[in-house]
Order: structure tokens, then sequence, then C-alpha cells
């Protein structure tokens, strides 16, 4: 709350009808141009109550006074009418106003409001108590929901249709999984339908499909290669047979012969 200053300027002047000034001459204050009651909660220029009420100076003019909290409006009546008078502090006010980092408490209030909105550039640390931090409601195509770029070169999209492409800017791996803590016998990654899980991969390096396998290259396998219908059967290559070598060949076991 805060008052405003009225009178104190060549303007304000006290006159009858014919022009002539009115000194030393006691004044009516009033909130509006018809209402009855009088306004009496008036200071002087240092703050002190009018306790005599408005009075006109020696010269006939209205000294500087202090009109009630937040009125920017005031009648006054010498005996010659109302007149309006209107508070000679604006330009100040307006002055501090302009200062004023924050005047309306609007920046303070947006500061609040969007503290835990993603800013549009530099970093984001958002903290959330909810399940779902950020939830996108996206079209029926293949646009992308979220888009890497760095010196006008697309990379790592995200699409709408739920595909995520991954392209690194430089030489570097495309997906690397640290897959501490997860226990050897939880898969890292997993291929579902819907419905059943048909593809597994484990931290170890094993991989459990419910699908075929087909490798275009070479295949190295290090340990032995389970299958239905070869059982436990070794598969040997060269121009010696296994069995003069002190190999106990067992049933299945196969010898691919070559050269000579």
């Amino acid at each position: 709350m805060a008052r405003n200053f009225f009178g104190g300027t060549a303007a304000d002047a006290a006159e009858n009808e014919s022009g002539g000034r009115l000194p030393n001459l006691k004044g009516r204050v009033y909130a509006s141009e018809d209402s009855p009651d009088l306004v009496t909660d008036l200071l002087d220029a240092s703050g002190t109550p009018l306790k005599d009420g408005l009075l006109t100076d020696e010269r006939g003019m209205i000294p500087a006074f202090q009109g009630p909290d937040d009125v920017e409006q005031l009648w006054v009546d010498f005996n010659a009418g109302r007149v309006m008078l209107t508070p000679n502090d604006v330009g100040k006010r307006l002055a501090v106003h302009l200062a004023d980092p924050d005047p309306h408490g609007a920046k303070a209030y947006t500061n609040e409001a969007v503290k835990d909105y993603v800013a549009k550039r530099g970093r984001n640390d958002m903290q959330t108590s909810t399940e779902v931090l950020l939830a996108v409601d996206v079209p029926a195509a293949t646009n992308d929901v979220i888009r890497m770029s760095r010196d006008g070169v697309t990379g790592t999209q995200f699409k709408s249709s739920g595909a995520l492409n991954l392209r690194p800017f430089t030489d570097s791996t495309a997906l690397a999984i640290t897959a501490d803590p997860v226990s050897a016998t939880k898969p890292v990654v997993t291929v579902s339908d819907g419905g059943s899980t048909n593809l597994r991969m484990y931290k170890n390096g094993d991989i459990d499909s419910a699908g075929k396998v087909s490798v275009a290259g070479d295949m190295t396998v290090s340990g032995s290669v389970l299958a239905g219908n070869i059982g436990t059967a070794r598969v040997f290559s060269g121009t010696v047979d296994p069995a003069t070598q002190g190999v106990a060949l067992k049933p299945g076991d196969i010898w691919v012969q070559y050269g000579s």
C-alpha cells in the first residue's frame, strides 16, 4: 500500500469563479465528483496528518499533500465547485516501475511455474516424483519425435512409428550397453512379438533365439555346437583320419577329408 502525492504544482491553485486566488482557505476533499463523504485521511508532504484539513497557502496555491493509500484521484472544493486533482508523482512512480526488474512479479511467477519445463537450449536437469516423466502423443506416421543434429547433419532419430535410428556423428559405437548390475541370468536385450520372447541376449555374450539364425560370413565357435538334429556330434576335417590321431570317435561324429 502506498500514498500518492497531490498538489504542489503550478496548476494546483484554488480560485473562485472569477479566477481570483483563494489564500488561506480550507477546502473539502472527496473521493469522487458526487460522493457525499469527506476524505479526512490526509498527510502533508512530510507525512504529518492534516488535522485542520487541506488549506491553501498565502498565494492561494494548494500545497503538496498525500492522499489515502492507492488513491489515484481526489476532488477538492474551495466553495467554487469540485475540481479533480491527480497525483503529481506519476513520473517518479513510472521511473521506479521501469527500473524494477520484476515490477508485477511475473518473472518470479514464471520462474516458479516453468522450473520443471524443458528448456529449448542448454542443459536440462529434471526431477519428478511421477511415474511418467515425458509423454508424447505422436501422429500415425514416421516423423521424427526426437532428432539430434550437429552442423546440419542429422544424427540419431526417434521416430513416431516407434523406431529408433542410431546414427553417431563420429566413429563411435552406435549402441553401448553397460550391463552391470544386471545378473548373468537376466537378459540385457529382449525382442518380443508382443506375446512370447523370440530373442534374448545376455551380458556374458549368450544369445537365446527361438527363431532362425543366419550367418552370411564365417562362424567361429570356440565351444560346442548343440542342435537337436546332431546331438553331441563333432565335425573333423583334414587329410588324416582323426581316429588314427588318438581321437575316440563317437556315434554321429563327422570327418570331412580333403587333400591327400
